[in-house]
């Protein structure tokens, strides 16, 4: 083992201090930020409520492109274009940070099986080929749709299908969802929520993500 001075170390102990105290005051202020969501996106960004969706666990790039989105109003919204203007880039990045380094849980609800499997149906005929994993997959451009609340993809898809929404979606998805009627959509949204109980996640490298 090799020694070092009595002052060589205490300027590396106020070095490791300062750095620690740097990630707990880090680990503070995001926490303080993400606590402003809960009140509409549920407990640690968990949502229970029919119309809105889950954040947590969330990729961390596709958040916060949606987050500037909302900033910059290139995506349709009620309030959230006003609530993301009050937050910096940094902010935001911190909180998607937040968000994507949680497991991704979504919710559960009463779903009509014989409605979900229509969509399944559906799913593997318009939408497999980009929602891969049926519709568990996520990466930088794609959400993942398994465990979002039926209401919740139900108003996104219907708004995306008449391209209403603002935010420019890639061609093959408003071609595929032009083909569908309400009732397909209803299907579909049914399938996702009834499907999150599901095998790992790819991640945006590639690699499986474990559950936890």
């Amino acid at each position: 083992m090799f020694s070092m001075s009595t002052a060589t170390c205490r300027r590396r102990c106020r070095r490791l201090l300062a750095g620690a105290c740097l990630l707990v005051v880090m680990d503070v202020s995001a926490d303080t930020l993400v606590q402003s969501c809960f009140g509409c996106h549920g407990p640690d960004g968990v949502s229970s409520a029919p119309h809105m969706p889950s954040i947590a666990g969330l990729n961390f790039r596709y958040f916060y492109a949606t987050m500037q989105a909302f900033r910059k109003d290139l995506r349709g919204a009620t309030i959230m274009n006003r609530i993301a203007k009050g937050y910096k880039s940094g902010q935001l990045q911190r909180m998607a940070l937040y968000f994507g380094n949680q497991t991704w849980t979504g919710q559960q609800g009463d779903i009509d099986r014989a409605v979900a499997e229509r969509g399944r149906v559906l799913h593997e005929e318009y939408c497999e080929k980009c929602h891969k994993q049926a519709g568990r997959f996520q990466d930088k451009e794609t959400p993942p749709l398994a465990g979002q609340s039926i209401g919740y993809l139900l108003y996104q898809m219907t708004d995306y299908r008449t391209a209403s929404g603002g935010m420019r979606q890639p061609p093959l998805m408003q071609e595929r969802l032009e083909k569908l009627s309400d009732r397909d959509l209803h299907s579909l949204a049914s399938f996702y929520a009834s499907e999150l109980a599901a095998p790992p996640q790819t991640t945006e490298s590639g690699r499986t993500k474990p559950q936890q």
